[in-house]
């Protein structure tokens, strides 16, 4: 509790020996309890400090996940003339994944030269740099002096079943794209998948098509079928799925104090380890013992 003398007596206490620090205050505002990067540093140079905010260091604007991404053109479908909002914390999870792999490089490089860095991870910058696909486009259409296309085309996107369900499509190759034609019946369209003069015709004909048949009866008719029409889950579907168990991500434990809890494991497997039973998240002031 850095309100109170005793808990900025234990973090300095922490921090002088530590490895890293991570901290995800406005920008500036632990200088006030003498906990700044440039403070800090003159009792651990080592230190890797790690700060995380919505818009960087030199802003004090506040902002959640979805204030992020619409700044950065992220909640825009189809270059941006349709909305869709994605249901996870995108800029939140790429950023820490970016101070994540930075604080790796920075361990590394400590290793060599024996000095600490400070990480300023804006949430901002994360989420833009995840349009990088996006913004090539627009540059290199701006170049060519043509329209952009959109990432969102007939031969990949999101179809409604009779059903009211949906189907994924993403037939970028030729072979994926007939195999498709075939599937709805419709084999005229083999010739047509780069026919962006008429997409929002084509996208009609593959719509109509799709909402003759429900989900079931379209997965019914690819059966094991190696090919890129998929159907959209619901997160407990997902979680059942034969993807999930193959995958061994799932994981489950006994608790003590809440019984049987539910967790998603590492996503990367490593070879020659086995992946640890996870542990409940602590207390509140639960380590606090520890540091007298």
């Amino acid at each position: 509790d850095l309100k109170t003398p005793e808990g900025v007596a234990a973090l300095t206490k922490l921090l002088q020996d530590a490895d890293v620090f991570l901290e995800g205050f406005r920008a500036g505002y632990l200088a006030q309890f003498g906990l700044d990067y440039e403070s800090v540093k003159k009792i651990n140079p080592r230190l890797i400090y790690v700060s995380i905010t919505g818009f960087g260091q030199k802003s004090h604007k506040p902002g959640h996940d979805l204030n992020v991404i619409g700044l950065a053109s992220l909640s825009g479908l189809d270059d941006g003339t349709e909305i869709a909002l994605p249901d996870l914390q995108m800029s939140a999870l790429t950023g820490s994944t970016n101070a994540f792999a930075t604080i790796c490089m920075c361990l590394f490089n400590r290793e060599k030269t024996g000095q600490g860095r400070h990480l300023d991870v804006s949430l901002y910058a994360s989420g833009l740099n995840m349009k990088i696909t996006g913004i090539a486009a627009m540059y290199g259409c701006d170049a060519q002096k043509c329209k952009p296309f959109s990432r969102v085309s007939h031969y990949y996107g999101v179809y409604q079943c009779k059903d009211g369900r949906y189907m994924t499509v993403g037939t970028i190759e030729p072979k994926f794209w007939n195999r498709l034609c075939d599937l709805i019946e419709c084999p005229e369209l083999k010739e047509r998948q780069f026919d962006f003069e008429h997409e929002k015709d084509l996208i009609k004909i593959i719509g109509d098509k799709f909402k003759t048949k429900t989900q079931a009866e379209w997965l019914a008719l690819i059966g094991d079928e190696e090919f890129c029409v998929t159907p959209i889950l619901t997160m407990r579907e997902a979680l059942n799925s034969e993807l999930t168990k193959e995958q061994n991500i799932l994981m489950s434990v006994q608790d003590k104090d809440f019984g049987e809890l539910h967790y998603i494991g590492y996503p990367v497997k490593i070879s020659d380890y086995e992946q640890k039973t996870p542990q409940r998240a602590q207390w509140l002031g639960e380590s606090n013992e520890l540091l007298k």
